[in-house]
C-alpha cells in the first residue's frame, strides 16, 4: 500500500502564521507529539470528567436524555493520561474532554488514559484481538499504516463536509492519507528546537550558538562548569530519535533523509554515516550528562524546568512547561534553530517535526456517525486550545481571540518556522513498527557507544532491503 506522506510544508506554515498574525483583528488560525504523560487514569478519575459517566456506566451505551433523544456511549482512549500536565497538549485535551458534554449532550463519552510508552503497548494488544475502543489516540505515517491495511479503522470521507475540510489548513493531512482515503483529522503541526536557558548562558559567560562548532564548545563549558549541557532521557528511547534526526536533517538535507526513512533511498551513505558520528562524539564527550541513558523523559524534562540543564532539544510540546507557574526557568527560556553542520547538505530552514497526531475511529464501532463527529470535535478543539496554551502550530483555521497573552515560545518558533523549506517527521511515527523499535534501539547504541557509525549505518540499511 502506498501512503502519502508529510510534503513540503512551506505554504502550511507560512498560513498559520499569516493567520495568527491576523488574530488581533479577530481572526486566525490554530498543534507529541511524542512527549510522555505521568500516569494512567479512566475520565471518571480526573477534574475534567465530574459530571461525566463512569466506566461502570458504559454498559448503558443508549439512554434517553432530558430532551427525549438517545445517549450514545462512545469509549475513548488516549496517550493523555495526566489530567493536571501543564504540557498544551494535555490541557487542550481536556479542555476538549469538557465541553464535548456540553457541545454534543447526546454523546457519553468515556475516556481512558494510559502513559504513552504503556500505549502504546496496550494498543498493539487490542489491534491484536480486535479489541479497539470507538476513538483512539494514534500517530499517523508508517504507525497508522497496520491498522488501516487491517481494516481496522474506518475512513473520515463520508463524515467530512467541504466546510469542515476547509478549516483544515494545507498540508496536515498527509500522514493520515493512504491511498486517497482520509483516515484522521489533525490537531497540530509540532516543532522540534533547541531550548537554550539565556540565563545559564550569560551567568556563565558561555555564547548561545550560531554554528555547530560554538555549539560543542557551549557543550565543552557547560560541562566543565559542572552543569549538564543537554538534557536528555534516553530511557524512554524516543527522545534518542530526535537527536539523531536533527543531525541527519543537517548532514543529508531532508529530501535524502525522508527517502531513507522511507525505503526509497539509503541510510548507508557519508552524510549519514558522519551524523552518527556526530551524535556519538556528543555523547561521548558528556553533551547528554553523565546518565542519559538511566534518566526517563519525565525526568529530563524536570531537570531542565529546575535550570540543571543548558540545553534541550524537543518539540513544541515543552514550551507549556517551560512557561508554568512551577518552573524555575520561566521567562528564562528561549528556542533557536539547531545549528547547520559545516559540510552537511542540509539548511537551517529544514526543520524535524510536522503534522502526525489524531484520533481514529474503529471500523467495528457500532456508531460509526457520532464516533467521527468526537474524533473530528476533539480534534479542531484541541487545534485551537493546544496553540493558545504553547504547544505548537494549528492545523485548524479558527477565530483566537485575543492572543497577547500567548506563550511567547510558541510565538518564538512561528517566526523560526515562517520560511522553512522542509520537514523530516518524527522517525517512530514515520516509519512505525519493528522499523521503529529498529530506530530507537540503534540509535540508543549509537549514543552508548557500543555500536560504531558505520555498523549503525548498515544496521539501519538493512531495513530497507
Amino acid at each position: 500500500m502506498k501512503r502519502a506522506v508529510l510534503k513540503k510544508m512551506t505554504g502550511l506554515l507560512m498560513s498559520v502564521v499569516l493567520a495568527a498574525s491576523l488574530a488581533g483583528c479577530g481572526s486566525g488560525a490554530q498543534e507529541s507529539g511524542n512527549a510522555p504523560a505521568a500516569e494512567s487514569t479512566t475520565q471518571e478519575n480526573s477534574p475534567a470528567a465530574e459530571g461525566n459517566s463512569g466506566a461502570e456506566d458504559a454498559g448503558e451505551s443508549e439512554t434517553a436524555d432530558a430532551a427525549g433523544g438517545e445517549t450514545v456511549t462512545i469509549t475513548l482512549w488516549s496517550q493523555f493520561s495526566d489530567p493536571n500536565s501543564t504540557d498544551g497538549n494535555y490541557v487542550a485535551f481536556y479542555n476538549a474532554l469538557e465541553s464535548i458534554k456540553t457541545d454534543m449532550p447526546n454523546v457519553n463519552v468515556v475516556h481512558e488514559g494510559t502513559e504513552s510508552e504503556s500505549y502504546k503497548v496496550k494498543l498493539k494488544t487490542a489491534m491484536a484481538g480486535n479489541e479497539l475502543p470507538d476513538v483512539f489516540f494514534n500517530w499517523g505515517a508508517g504507525t497508522m499504516a497496520p491498522y488501516v491495511e487491517a481494516g481496522l479503522v474506518l475512513p473520515m470521507d463520508d463524515y467530512i463536509t467541504d466546510e469542515v475540510s476547509a478549516r483544515i489548513l494545507g498540508g496536515t493531512l498527509d500522514n493520515f492519507t493512504f491511498d486517497g482515503k482520509m483516515y484522521g483529522y489533525p490537531y497540530s503541526v509540532a516543532v522540534a528546537s533547541l531550548y537554550v536557558n539565556t540565563e545559564l548562558f550569560e551567568q556563565n559567560n558561555v555564547k548561545i550558538p550560531e554554528t555547530y562548532d560554538e555549539f560543542l564548545e557551549a557543550v565543552d563549558a557547560f560541562k566543565a562548569a559542572g552543569i549538564t549541557p543537554i538534557s536528555l532521557g534516553e530511557k524512554d528511547l524516543w527522545p534518542g530519535l530526535m537527536i539523531f534526526g536533527i543531525h541527519a536533517i543537517r548532514m543529508a538535507g531532508a529530501e535524502a533523509f525522508n527517502a531513507a526513512l522511507m525505503g526509497e533511498g539509503s541510510y548507508n551513505t557519508p552524510e549519514l554515516i558522519e551524523a552518527a558520528k556526530y551524535v556519538q562524539d556528543l555523547a561521548a564527550r558528556g553533551g547528554f550528562g553523565e546518565s542519559a541513558m538511566g534518566t526517563s523523559e519525565d525526568d529530563a524534562v524536570a531537570a531542565f524546568k529546575q535550570g540543571r540543564a543548558a540545553m534541550m532539544f524537543m518539540g513544541s510540546w515543552l514550551n507549556g512547561d517551560c512557561e508554568a507557574d512551577d518552573a524555575a526557568v520561566k521567562g528564562k527560556i528561549s528556542v533557536i534553530k539547531f545549528p547547520v553542520i559545516e559540510g552537511g547538505k542540509g539548511t537551517m530552514d529544514e526543520f524535524h517535526g510536522g503534522s502526525g497526531e489524531t484520533f481514529l475511529v474503529s471500523s467495528s464501532t457500532e456508531h460509526p456517525a457520532e464516533a467521527a463527529a468526537v474524533a473530528q470535535y476533539i480534534c479542531e478543539k484541541m487545534s485551537k486550545d493546544q496553540y493558545l496554551a504553547g504547544s505548537g502550530m494549528p492545523a485548524w483555521e479558527a477565530d483566537m481571540g485575543d492572543t497577547s497573552q500567548l506563550n511567547r515560545l510558541s510565538q518564538e518558533i512561528a517566526n523560526l518556522t515562517k520560511d522553512a523549506t522542509g520537514y523530516v517527521y518524527w522517525l517512530d511515527s514515520l516509519t512505525g513498527g519493528s522499523a521503529a523499535d529498529t530506530l530507537m534501539n540503534e540509535i540508543a547504541n549509537l549514543i552508548a557507544g557500543t555500536v560504531t557509525p558505520e555498523e549503525f549505518c548498515a544496521n539501519l540499511q538493512e531495513l530497507n532491503e
